[in-house]
């Protein structure tokens, strides 16, 4: 089979796409034809050496994907050959055959396409886990979300609407408005530029009446997450999902206790490990909404899998609006 391999930690120049030999499926293990991939921010990580988990080289880096069951280990039960899954895996997706543990496998409903099935699972898996487990998020809160044009911020904007929230969408590019909107964004704010502790504050405030927003999920760091502490309301939660910007902000907790706020994590991989069935529950609840038109993922674009830089180019440009695919089959 063909598969982007790593050899060497440094960036996706490093990856050559190359014929290795099939995998074989262990006894809990499918084996998938894959026939497209997403290209996530976390991928850029674990090539550059800076995902908190870091593979054996050489590897196929990819996190997720669908495709067609080819093979079933001795003890899987629940996965056939001949069905149409979407995986989620550490690593693995970009290649003609992925290797994946059962539990990691999700039946695609007929309705859902492909394309969509790999669009649809790390983004809102992470936004569905952060809205209603950590944020207890409620209707009619008033909710902001940074970062607002990735897959992520996408998938928190458009289940925040359907739990019939407020919502505020943050850009780090603002010409990236028109894609939030669409996907169901209330308000959009600037994330850009200078003075954010005190510009975000303000910016929140003139949608809110000068009360704050009662959850704030975000996605950027650096001073961003600064500004978005400084707008919560009383009793307000914040879910830090990641650290787009690069920088990992440092939190004085005297401000949790002046405004009576929660600041909290969300690793969605803990869900995956710690809670299979909750999470197969989740992701079915989101391929419901899917048939349902309630969600859809926007893809950006789609390349073969020869051009995976030009996929890479546009997260390292952070040109993102929505999912890049690289199509395998």
């Amino acid at each position: 089979m063909r598969a982007l391999m790593l050899r060497e930690i440094g960036k996706p120049e490093n990856l050559r796409l190359e014929d290795v030999p099939d995998p074989t499926p262990k006894p809990t293990e499918v084996l998938v034809n894959m026939e497209t991939a997403a290209v996530n921010f976390p991928d850029l990580l674990t090539i550059e050496g800076k995902y908190q988990f870091r593979p054996e080289l050489p590897f196929a880096p990819g996190k997720e994907g669908a495709g067609i069951v080819s093979a079933i280990g001795s003890k899987v039960a629940n996965v056939n050959v001949g069905d149409r899954v979407m995986i989620q895996v550490e690593f693995g997706s970009f290649a003609e055959k992925a290797l994946v543990p059962e539990q990691e496998c999700y039946l695609v409903p007929p309705k859902v396409r492909m394309e969509q099935a790999a669009a649809l699972g790390i983004a809102f898996q992470t936004a569905y886990f952060a809205l209603v487990d950590r944020a207890l998020v409620q209707p009619g809160e008033k909710v902001l979300i940074t970062g607002g044009s990735g897959s992520v911020g996408l998938a928190a904007i458009q289940l925040a609407k359907i739990f019939e929230c407020e919502v505020i969408a943050g850009l780090t590019t603002p010409s990236k408005a028109k894609i939030v909107r669409q996907n169901g964004a209330d308000h959009v704010i600037d994330l850009s530029g200078n003075n954010l502790k005190e510009r975000i504050r303000e910016d929140v405030f003139k949608y809110t009446k000068g009360e704050g927003v009662d959850v704030v999920i975000e996605i950027v760091g650096g001073e961003v997450f600064s500004g978005s502490i400084r707008c919560l309301n009383f009793c307000g939660r914040l879910v830090v999902v990641g650290f787009t910007s690069g920088i990992i902000p440092e939190l004085r907790t005297n401000y949790l206790l002046l405004k009576n706020i929660t600041v909290m994590g969300l690793d969605r991989g803990q869900y995956r490990d710690r809670e299979p069935n909750w999470m197969r529950t989740v992701q079915e609840k989101i391929f419901e909404f899917c048939v349902e038109g309630k969600v859809s993922m926007p893809i950006q674009a789609r390349f073969k899998l020869n051009e995976f830089i030009k996929a890479f180019d546009l997260i390292r440009n952070r040109e993102i609006k929505g999912k890049v695919l690289l199509d395998i089959k």
